[in-house]
């Protein structure tokens, strides 16, 4: 035997056949560790291209104490101004952005409610730039980590129930969305428009979010436009909001005089609207003359928007809106049916406008009545009325 395995040709077949069983060794390794952690420990993963879930989770880890025991962290900045204006504006008023901490890039073991947890944050690039987040623990139950995860939404439902999400292009990356401010939602019943024009609205929004299987059935795209235009302060604007805080929508305002909106760029905006959104526009008679750009600011083409509102990457359900004071200027290419499909005139106050804005201020029918019927012939605007009525009344309803 011993002289068989001296040969060449055994020693040959002995060499074959320890790489084979080397080759199919190296593998086990592996295999065993993920055998172990399939069946010994449990694991909870998120990426930031889940908006809500994910910005919860990053804001309930800043609120959790445990996780103030890392010494590397991630921070993300919301703004905690209630109006609907710039930065600036929140800057002056003494509202500063709030900055959230959450662990950084990297792995993080730690303890969380008397558990061992340990967490990894990455940053993926694709075709887009996301970041994901896991967390594990050692246990076949996912009780802890759900437990923990819906933790994390009640507090963001909680904090978020009586705010409004307004989002802006995000200037670093210009592809996509950042949540500028919260603000407060604001009841429909608080603009005061003609005789059921918000009624209106509001209805044909609620209709069109429930109709999505039957623009699939007859292959519409599921989209809404909405042109919004007269005076200045007729509450164009203050409309959006309201009807976004009725349904629970997000309002995204795009500036198209902004330079991260360009015709390469807009295409990924457009495709990138948070899901159940309004994208507002204001002004967009400001942009353009005859098709041209109105200032030098601007870098998008009057094609290139147009293109972008009909383009197929256009994400469906979302819904425009766009505001001008002067309707007149507008190209009818840009309001034309199948991208503007309702046009809304809010014009200066008629009689019963001026009756219940002042009944909003001052609840005396008899003296709303004298004062709607003394102040119809000089077609103030709402925003001009309700100035004249605070300053007689006040801001708080007697």
């Amino acid at each position: 035997m011993e002289t068989l395995f001296q040969t060449p040709a055994a020693q040959a077949a002995l060499l074959a056949a320890a790489g084979a069983l080397a080759f199919w060794l190296k593998d086990v390794p592996g295999l065993v560790v993920s055998w172990l952690k399939r069946f010994f420990i449990s694991t909870l993963t998120l990426d930031s291209r889940d908006e809500f879930l994910f910005s919860a989770l990053v804001e309930y880890m800043d609120a959790h104490p445990s996780l103030r025991q890392v010494n590397q962290f991630t921070a993300r900045s919301v703004r905690q101004g209630t109006a609907y204006q710039s930065l600036e504006e929140d800057l002056r008023a003494g509202q500063a952005p709030r900055a959230y901490l959450s662990p950084g890039e990297g792995l993080h073991i730690l303890w969380i409610d008397g558990r061992l947890v340990w967490i990894r944050r990455e940053l993926q690039v694709t075709q887009s730039v996301f970041e994901r987040i896991s967390l594990s623990h050692f246990g076949r139950s996912s009780a802890f980590l759900s437990a923990f995860l819906q933790r994390a939404i009640d507090a963001r439902a909680h904090r978020e129930s009586d705010t409004l999400s307004v989002y802006i292009p995000n200037p670093f990356h210009g592809g996509d969305w950042m949540r500028a401010r919260l603000g407060s939602r604001r009841p429909l019943a608080s603009v005061v428009l003609k005789a059921g024009q918000a009624e209106a609205l509001l209805g044909d929004l609620q209709r069109f979010y429930g109709a999505h299987e039957r623009y699939a059935e007859l292959g519409i795209p599921w989209r809404r436009g909405y042109l919004l235009y007269g005076p200045p302060g007729t509450g164009k604007t203050s409309l959006v909001t309201a009807l976004a805080s009725e349904l629970h929508l997000n309002v995204c305002t795009l500036s198209l005089a902004s330079p991260i909106v360009t015709d390469e760029k807009i295409h990924t905006l457009l495709a990138a609207v948070p899901q159940r959104s309004l994208l507002l526009i204001e002004d967009v008679d400001a942009f353009f003359r005859q098709r041209d750009a109105a200032h030098a600011q601007v870098k998008l083409s009057f094609s290139g928007f147009l293109n972008a509102l009909d383009g197929v990457a256009t994400q469906e359900g979302n819904v425009l809106f766009m505001t001008t004071n002067h309707a007149e200027r507008l190209d009818e290419a840009l309001i034309r049916a199948g991208r503007i499909d309702e046009r809304v005139e809010l014009g200066t106050c008629d009689e019963d406008q001026l009756r219940r804005l002042y009944l909003k201020f001052q609840p005396d029918e008899a003296a709303a009545r004298a004062y709607a019927a003394e102040n119809v012939g000089k077609a103030p605007s709402p925003a001009q009325v309700q100035g004249v009525l605070m300053r007689r009344f006040g801001a708080v309803r007697a």
